[in-house]
């Protein structure tokens, strides 16, 4: 599972996930974009409908990729351990992994029922500025990417008029550089 704001969804994303697949042979990465972050003090600028669009347009074709509005349909805040619970259901007898860049990664311990998600997840952890550092009786596994890549600077370029090319999955380009959300 790959839960984010995907605001917009990035190249970064997208080979992230597909190193998360390769790397530790997954069935398949779920992209769960979420309604409403609860860490964050500001929320997505691009709609629900439109990070949506971006996500299914970026991963379409991909055998590995799946995307669900389970978190978007859901409203409110998003929780991961709520998510987690619900893909346990889905998957009884599955193996669950959680992907997130190092920065969350520090902040695990002010995320909602963090052990209890810690039970279920093993968490895959790509380094963004600064290494990930283990926690006692906590699974993680560092992923061997890094891209300094972030959302913010795209919304920015996007904003001053700058190019995304080469950010951003091609096929996005045209759709995020002219999406409202960003002006």
């Amino acid at each position: 599972m790959f839960g984010g704001s995907f605001d917009p969804f990035h190249l970064g994303h997208f080979l992230i996930g597909r190193a998360a697949w390769e790397n530790l042979r997954l069935d398949k990465v779920v992209y769960l974009p979420c309604a409403h972050s609860p860490l964050k003090s500001f929320q997505p600028k691009a709609s629900a409908k439109e990070r949506l669009s971006w996500l299914k347009k970026g991963l379409s074709g991909q055998k590995w990729a799946q995307v669900s509005d389970w978190e978007i349909k859901r409203s409110g805040v998003s929780f991961s351990v709520d998510t987690a619970a619900y893909w346990k259901k889905q998957v009884p007898r599955g193996a669950l992994f959680w992907i997130m860049g190092s920065d969350q990664w520090s902040l695990l311990p002010q995320w909602k029922d963090f052990r209890r998600l810690a039970r279920w997840v093993h968490f895959l952890v790509f380094p963004r500025p600064g290494n990930p550092k283990p926690r006692r009786g906590i699974r993680m596994t560092i992923l061997p990417v890094r891209f300094d890549l972030s959302s913010t600077e795209i919304r920015q370029r996007v904003s001053q008029g700058l190019s995304i090319r080469g950010l951003v999955l091609e096929d996005l380009e045209k759709r995020i550089s002219e999406s409202r959300s960003y002006r």
